[in-house]
């Protein structure tokens, strides 16, 4: 019998966000295929698991996947993580999964913390249609070209943004949508956690801590 594949959400800054399952799971599985070791082993370290790790990224994820699936299929049980919340999710880990799915390889996930359902619920915004983009191109206007995809979507459009790129977005934004509402979290779950809300103009005009991790919430609701 070939092994389980378990798809472990793990937290997105605060150490204590991840689940008892998760910590269940990471401790009785025989491998762990994570991101990177090193941000990966001090999750390990805090709750003082001791597993073998498997490094995959972007760069070598489906040699490494052809790897991994191996081990599962020799009977192998892996968990997969990435650096921060759900593999797969704007973070490698699709390719290991479908690898695994087309050997008949059980998969189970485990889910936990994500960006992307920690701003929504502290939004407070009466939408109830999502678009999420993920992490935005990095060129301005490939970032234009893909937020004017979602120029006429009526409810909230989610992303990821770099810090380098944070205001010319909210820009672009304001040159797309026009001054639409707009939340964004910043280091979320982490010491200096902020969330800023108010419409795109008048944070252009007043600025805020461009340092850390942002995902931005942009509301648009049209005029019908």
């Amino acid at each position: 019998m070939s092994g389980i594949l378990y798809v472990v959400a793990t937290p997105i800054g605060n150490l204590g966000d991840i689940t008892k399952r998760a910590l269940e799971i990471l401790e009785s599985v025989d491998i762990i295929a994570c991101e990177n070791r090193d941000r990966h082993i001090k999750l390990l370290n805090h709750y003082n698991i001791k597993k073998r790790l498997i490094e995959y990224s972007p760069a070598n994820e489906k040699n490494s996947s052809r790897g991994i699936v191996k081990l599962l299929l020799e009977g192998k049980n892996i968990a997969l993580v990435s650096d921060a919340g759900a593999p797969g999710l704007s973070d490698p880990g699709a390719v290991l999964v479908e690898e695994a799915r087309r050997n008949s390889v059980k998969i189970v996930p485990v889910p936990g913390a994500s960006a992307l359902t920690t701003l929504l619920s502290v939004s407070g915004l009466p939408f109830k249609r999502t678009v999420f983009i993920g992490f935005l191109p990095k060129s301005p206007g490939h970032i234009e070209k893909e937020l004017k995809l979602y120029k006429d979507f009526n409810g909230a459009v989610v992303f990821f943004a770099n810090q380098r790129h944070v205001k010319k977005i909210l820009e672009l934004i304001n040159k797309i949508f026009g001054n639409v509402d707009v939340i964004i979290g910043r280091e979320m779950t982490k010491m200096n956690e902020e969330y800023i809300e108010d419409n795109v103009l008048s944070l252009i005009e007043k600025g805020f801590d461009e340092r850390g991790e942002f995902t931005i919430l942009i509301y648009n609701r049209l005029k019908k």
